[in-house]
């Protein structure tokens, strides 16, 4: 069923009223601001110091920091002021000189066609109420020739792995829409006319404790949700290494990320 304007609409309020809240959490979150999957994503990217960067729902901004020092201007933008704040002077502290900030959402960028040459989003389009729009989107925006390097959680292919971390996540964060497969991915690049180059897959741990407290989830919903997690069937938490400690309190999941790069 095509999701309506209005839930669309509910969908990024509740994305901002999370990030608003959660913004600090996000710049000094370690999972953020670091990892193979970043790196990768700069060795990757095939930069210059004459490129024109967009970074989509920068959220910490990590990415836009990484990025910034390998191209002539980045234009960093998200959809909740807070966030974009708290990124901005998070960005300029680190002495950043070539980067301009925007309000954008990410499904309705405010941006010319063919403005771009790289495309950046990390960790973020889970979010996002239609991710078919916004890869059409970035594709808009960029270049000929230009590149779109995309890093987000995914989930599995099979249904019963997939239900249960998009469950996990949207619980510990109602603002979560979906984690899509890599199969999703790679048929909304198809669709938006780009062609998909590179595919990389990474695990990340959540030390429950720690992502549970980003989220600023009550002690009550935290206790439900690890009871959800390891009452899960041994095929699931054999998946996610769901580990636990000698009371049998749970200390972490594993998750995946993907990494795609697309040319158009």
């Amino acid at each position: 069923m095509a999701e309506t304007s209005s839930n669309s609409d509910e969908r990024k309020a509740l994305v901002q009223d999370y990030f608003s809240r959660t913004a600090e959490s996000y710049v000094t979150s370690t999972s953020h601001r670091s990892g193979k999957d970043l790196s990768r994503l700069l060795e990757i990217g095939a930069w210059n110091p004459h490129q024109q960067a967009l970074d989509i729902a920068t959220g910490g901004g990590h990415t836009a920091l990484a990025v910034a020092p390998h191209v002539g201007q980045i234009i960093v933008t998200d959809l909740t002021p807070t966030m974009l704040e708290t990124a901005r002077a998070f960005i300029l502290a680190q002495g950043v000189t070539n980067a301009q900030f925007q309000l954008a959402d990410a499904e309705d960028l405010p941006f010319a066609d063919a403005s771009f040459e790289r495309v950046t989003c990390r960790i973020a389009p889970h979010h996002f109420p239609h991710v078919a729009k916004f890869v059409q989107e970035v594709a808009r925006v960029l270049k000929p020739g230009g590149l779109f390097l995309l890093i987000d959680n995914i989930a599995p292919a099979d249904t019963d792995l997939d239900a249960f971390i998009n469950t996990v996540e949207k619980w510990r964060d109602p603002s979560h829409g979906r984690s899509c497969t890599v199969n999703e991915w790679l048929g909304f690049f198809q669709q938006a006319g780009l062609q998909a180059e590179y595919t990389e897959i990474f695990w990340k741990t959540y030390q429950f404790a720690d992502w549970t407290a980003r989220a600023q989830m009550s002690e009550s919903e935290k206790a439900r949700l690890e009871q959800f997690i390891l009452a899960a069937s041994e095929k699931v938490r054999s998946y996610f290494a769901v580990t636990v400690n000698p009371e049998n309190r749970l200390v972490s999941l594993n998750a995946e990320s993907v990494l795609l790069k697309g040319c158009k």
